[in-house]
């Protein structure tokens, strides 16, 4: 099988010279389609040899030839190389196996790569004596040999070059080894000078020691049939030969009973696709046996709404017996079944008086079970919040998620103190005081053997039936999420990441709590860190850890207030300060100081949209024109619930269209008898019968232009300084939602629910 056939280059200097007189781009887009196109031709390939060798199918050595080419086509892609070739030993000579010269040596020039396709074709008719140049002494010593002047190396063969016409610089050469035999030699020639790079790194050898590993293995089981994989090789082989992760599944792993029950036992029966960890709200890592059965994992994707992140690789029958251990004792430790136990227990002992020192005494073991099953299915549910509620004859657990309390299961009410002295004690609260409201948190990895690590804000308030608990689910990995998951439509992310990217001025987040702006605030964090940047923070409280960034907890007790945390930071060299949020004058003035002196400042305020902010700064004695000189961006943000991917497109009401004319009267969207067609909610099981899944963020952003400058220093009006913003391209919380309702994100019923109309 010719190489060429997988590099695509002949097709792309035909698309260049085809197009050399229209616009880039579209040249640009075909000969990406191209790749794309080639890329998943190469992965048909892979599957293919791949499910060969998972059946224990013969393999032939077209299957094999056809792995290495593709093999090696990536590695000079990876590694920038100019040209590689496989050797093996044959009847006592070197055999130039494979030959492969990178398309950035004839890009877009046809007569180029005629010439070195000819030269590839040369040397797969030439042989080397043994022992001769530097592929003999590797092949003859075993050892891996690196030259970076091969034209000075005394070992270098320069009869090769001299056959071809080919300059050899640099290279790095490794022996084939299989069972203990060296059968040949990988041998990576020349930097590409565009790497600004002349020689090969210990990176680029080690790759090359890798490839010259899993190669040798396929060579000897083509060349020698009867020759078996063990299984977990077979597993091991496949891991390394897409680059993924080996996980046994005997060893050092124990299944996440929430998550499993999460995603449910027909779907992880159905798909043999075993979850590791959930990374995320809506991404896990899982482990399957053929990582390029794309076909199953984007079904797997589809059934459970969660997004594979991380691929691993088990074993088959591992992933048979993980399932089947599992689902053959149940879901051990759900939450309904540990509520089960707990009902039980004290159905038992419903005639004795319960104690609040009932929860912590050597009998307690249900109750530490269902502290436990309570938090981790939430998580697993991608619940925020956890309310656990007293009433006259039960106690309530319910979960927030996409922003909608929704019960979860149903306690005796003699369960409830044992429950809340638990979790007291897991927060570090007092037990013995339930007549005034405690805050505490809890750091859960200390009380799980799940792995999950995250941290809850525990509120406890004494009501008329006892004590309620609301605990906060405080997700790291939602902070690393990035700004691209925030939800801003693409002119807002535009405007908003140039803003945080300056060196001073005020960046304000405005909305109700909930709305999402402590995660904005350090996702934009996140992208501006860096180690020639000093970060700040003064929060009540710090609900998120950030690496490389000073954060400080306030205690207003004893006189440690935003105020004074700001004064004491102006003395420290920031460069950029986060202050939880501005409540009064004293704050305000700081903050402002802080921004006109060189320093970008990042803070929320309450405020319902962006123009309302300003205002609310001048009524809190702030001069106009300080606000006017420090404000960069002032952001107002609400969340939305987005559709799951349920949804079915519908032709829109007229009382839709008339909704969604309002926003853009003249929109090329509304043709003259062409209906409207927007989405509409359905119902499964992913979405638990809502129609939705996750949410998403409308944003309002204001940003400072002279303009609005002259009328803020006029001390006019909000509604005024909207007028004026949206004159100049400002779109508001309305028309971000409803631009989110066109792109079949969410509905309008949400969009009405969650922003109010202009």
């Amino acid at each position: 099988m010719d190489i060429d056939a997988f590099d695509g280059s002949s097709i792309e200097s035909g698309l260049s010279d085809f197009f050399g007189q229209i616009n880039t781009q579209v040249e640009q887009e075909a000969v990406a389609e191209i790749k794309r196109k080639k890329t998943i031709r190469s992965d048909r390939i892979l599957s293919d040899l791949l499910r060969g060798l998972l059946s224990r199918k013969k393999i032939n050595e077209e299957d094999a030839n056809t792995v290495m080419q593709i093999t090696i086509q990536k590695f000079v892609e990876a590694v920038q190389a100019q040209a590689i070739t496989i050797y093996f030993v044959k009847d006592e000579q070197i055999h130039f196996e494979f030959v492969y010269y990178s398309a950035s040596l004839y890009l877009h020039d046809p007569k180029l790569r005629e010439l070195y396709q000819n030269k590839a074709e040369q040397l797969k008719q030439l042989t080397l004596p043994l022992g001769k140049g530097i592929v003999g002494k590797v092949i003859e010593t075993g050892e891996a040999y690196a030259s970076l002047d091969a034209a000075n190396d005394p070992n270098f063969y320069a009869g090769v070059d001299a056959d071809t016409g080919f300059t050899t610089k640099s290279m790095i050469t490794v022996p084939i080894c299989a069972n203990d035999v060296i059968i040949g030699a990988i041998q990576c020639l020349n930097k590409n000078p565009e790497t600004g790079s002349t020689y090969f790194t210990e990176k680029d050898l080690r790759l090359l020691h890798e490839i010259a590993d899993y190669s040798a293995n396929l060579i000897a089981k083509v060349r020698n049939p009867a020759a078996e994989f063990s299984e977990k090789e077979l597993a091991q082989y496949i891991a390394r030969l897409n680059r993924c992760e080996f996980v046994d599944l005997k060893k050092d792993w124990e299944p996440d009973p929430p998550l499993w029950n999460l995603i449910g036992k027909e779907n992880i029966e159905k798909f043999r696709i075993i979850p590791l960890k959930k990374l995320g709200t809506s991404s896990i890592k899982i482990a399957i046996d053929n990582p390029l059965h794309i076909q199953r994992r984007d079904s797997f994707q589809l059934a459970t709404n969660l997004e594979i992140e991380i691929v691993c690789v088990a074993t088959k029958n591992a992933i048979d017996k993980a399932i089947k251990n599992f689902f053959k004792k149940g879901p051990d430790g759900s939450l309904v079944d540990v509520v089960d136990d707990v009902a039980d227990d004290y159905t038992q002992r419903s005639s004795e008086k319960i104690h609040v020192e009932s929860g912590v005494d050597e009998d307690s073991a249900p109750i530490i079970k269902l502290a436990n099953r309570i938090i981790e299915d939430a998580y697993s549910r991608g619940a925020s919040d956890i309310h656990i509620e007293p009433f006259e004859y039960e106690t309530l657990i319910r979960y927030r998620v996409d922003g909608v309390l929704a019960k979860a299961a149903k306690l005796p009410k003699q369960a409830l103190n044992a429950l809340v002295s638990r979790l007291k004690i897991m927060s570090e609260l007092d037990i013995s005081e339930r007549r005034l409201p405690q805050d505490g948190r809890i750091k859960f990895k200390n009380f799980t053997k799940t792995g999950i690590d995250i941290d809850l804000r525990v509120a406890t308030g004494p009501m008329i039936w006892g004590e309620k608990i609301v605990m906060r689910i405080l997700d790291k990995s939602s902070t690393s999420m990035g700004l691209n998951a925030m939800g801003f439509s693409e002119p807002n992310i535009t405007l908003y990441r140039e803003s945080i990217k300056s060196p001073y001025g005020m960046i304000l987040h405005v909305g109700p709590t909930g709305s999402g702006k402590t995660t904005t605030l350090y996702s934009a964090l996140n992208e501006i860190n860096s180690p020639d940047i000093n970060i700040q923070t003064a929060e009540d409280p710090v609900e998120y850890n950030l690496h490389g960034v000073n954060q400080m907890q306030m205690h207003k007790d004893i006189g440690l207030t935003f105020a004074a945390a700001l004064r004491c930071y102006l003395r420290q060299d920031p460069d950029v300060i986060l202050v939880g949020e501005i409540r009064d004058f004293e704050t305000a003035s700081i903050a402002i100081e802080a921004a006109l002196t060189g320093h970008l400042m990042f803070s929320t305020l309450h405020t319902n949209d962006a123009p309302g902010t300003v205002t609310r700064f001048i009524e809190m004695g702030i001069e106009p024109f300080l606000v006017s000189s420090s404000l960069l961006v002032v952001c107002a943000q609400r969340l939305m619930r987005r559709l799951c991917k349920c949804k079915r497109e519908d032709e829109a009401t007229p009382e839709e269209i008339e909704v969604l004319k309002s926003i853009r009267l003249s929109d090329e969207r509304f043709k003259e008898g062409e209906p409207v067609k927007i989405f509409r909610t359905v119902g499964c099981e992913r979405c638990k019968g809502t129609g939705y899944k996750g949410r998403t963020g409308s944003h309002e952003l204001l940003t400072m232009s002279p303009p609005l400058i002259e009328k803020i220093n006029q001390k006019v009006s909000s509604e005024e300084l909207r007028g004026i913003a949206i004159e100049q391209g400002m779109l508001t919380l309305w028309q971000d939602a409803m631009e989110k309702v066109w792109e079949g994100i969410t509905t309008i019923e949400e969009a009405g629910a969650n922003v109010m109309q202009d």
